[in-house]
């Protein structure tokens, strides 16, 4: 669909689970094996489409084409020097403070052999937003009016009121693109493009077809789904959309709670909603809980599930990270880029490993430091394009014009702009905790077939 794109979608952290029994079996297995290979691949065809920018048919990936962008004049340098590039970074520290982290683990090495056309990027601030959408907007005018830097990158944060501010004044944006409200802002550049509603593209990636294979028996049709999620828009929208997508799969979708309080709102006691899952399927447990929300409320959940006895399948968005391996033994993450574990496959993801490490021995290996890593990497190769005149508008047309962030191979799907600004275009994966690490299930390296969307809203 969208991290489906649904890039983690978000809730607040916002981009599986095991195998189970067939639900009139009313049986599971444990949620320590699946059904389908380490290697899994789930077909080649493609994610969403549609949205104001494209136009019809479809380049070599089956994705619609969009028309470049007209150019925009004018010459504006704020925050550029002949020897530096200055941006700001703007955060939940709480959940992203990682993602600054690999961010500036990938401009360290481009600054260290001499920057891009001789100019070096310097991390003028980092502001935390605490997720909150007035604060968001301080820290954006922060950065704009009073460190005036070039463009606002990285951003991390599932609160970012700050973009429409960023458009309307054409300051380039760029970051980990969880939220709604990066859709259709032509300044603003989500490394593996940009989310939007649902409910705004006539067509869909099936993701069912790629969740399937995490079941014993690798079928779709009758298994008993329950979909919950945090209070807030994104999530609530974003749960409707599973819960469609699954109905026309021929799955039954015996729970739909957007109740979860959105973080930094405190859950005192996981319990109501883990007992309504526990006997949402007449009485029963279902085949498969999937978590739209944020790192706590996920972890947490996923805690008392556990503790309840639910031998299910468990899906999030938010926890393929080495701080919660050990304990979310069995939790299946959506991955939508190559995942740390295949590095010795994918010569570019051990390339960012020995940057990470490089820059801070301790980072953790987890989806905000590469989110951050590659942000910094497609910003990097953007600014090349551009050449040594740079500007604002010209950075907007040498994206916008037309180009391709191929992640240096390190991202499963190459992104293409300017259709990323209607469309996230990355594969559909899934990793597992093993309780010292991950095991990958299938590899995003592979599209979900069109289907109509089933929430669409013309």
């Amino acid at each position: 669909m969208a991290f489906m794109r649904r890039g983690l979608v978000v809730a607040t952290a916002s981009l599986v689970l095991v195998a189970a029994c067939s639900s009139s079996k009313k049986t599971t297995t444990t949620p320590t094996t699946a059904g389908s290979p380490t290697t899994a691949s789930a077909g080649a065809s493609t994610t969403a489409a549609g949205g104001p920018t494209t136009t019809a048919g479809g380049g070599a990936t089956g994705f619609p084409t969009a028309a470049p962008l007209p150019a925009v004049t004018g010459h504006t340098t704020t925050g550029v020097t002949a020897t530096e590039i200055h941006v700001g970074a703007v955060l939940y520290k709480a959940f992203y403070a990682d993602g600054v982290t690999g961010f500036e683990a990938r401009i360290k090495k481009e600054n260290d052999a001499g920057g891009v056309n001789g100019r070096k990027i310097v991390v003028d601030a980092a502001l935390d937003d605490g997720q909150v959408s007035d604060q968001d907007i301080t820290a954006v005018k922060t950065l704009v009016q009073q460190d005036n830097v070039f463009a606002v990158v990285p951003v991390f944060t599932a609160a970012f009121s700050g973009a429409t501010y960023l458009n309307a004044n054409k300051v380039p944006f760029f970051g980990w693109s969880v939220q709604p409200i990066w859709c259709n802002l032509n300044w603003g550049f989500g490394f593996w493009g940009n989310d939007c509603d649902p409910q705004s593209v006539p067509t869909t990636g099936d993701f069912p077809q790629s969740e399937r294979l995490l079941f014993s028996d690798q079928t779709i049709a009758g298994k008993a789904i329950a979909i919950v999620a945090e209070d807030n828009d994104s999530a609530r929208v974003q749960a409707n959309s599973l819960n469609a997508i699954w109905t026309k799969d021929g799955a039954k979708v015996v729970d739909l709670d957007s109740t979860i309080p959105t973080p930094p709102a405190v859950v005192g006691d996981y319990t109501p909603f883990a007992n309504k899952i526990m006997s949402s399927n007449a009485g029963q447990p279902p085949d498969l809980v999937t978590i739209v929300g944020s790192v706590s409320d996920t972890l947490l959940l996923y805690k008392k599930l556990v503790q309840l006895g639910f031998k299910g399948i468990v899906q999030d968005y938010d926890l393929y990270d080495p701080h919660f391996a050990a304990t979310t033994k069995g939790l299946v993450t959506n991955v939508q880029v190559e995942p740390y574990e295949a590095a010795s496959s994918v010569p570019a993801v051990q390339t960012m490993i020995t940057d990470l490490k490089a820059f801070d021995p301790n980072i953790s290996l987890g989806q905000a430091a590469a989110a951050g890593y590659w942000t910094a990497d497609f910003f990097i190769q953007a600014l090349k394009k551009v050449g040594p005149d740079l500007s604002r508008e010209a950075l907007y047309n040498a994206i916008n014009g037309g180009f391709t962030y191929d992640y240096n191979g390190g991202g499963g799907q190459p992104v293409q702009w300017p259709l990323g600004h209607s469309r996230i275009q990355v594969g559909t994966g899934y990793v597992q905790a093993n309780g010292t690490g991950f095991t990958v299930l299938v590899k995003p390296d592979h599209f979900d077939p069109f289907i109509a969307n089933p929430v669409y809203k013309p």
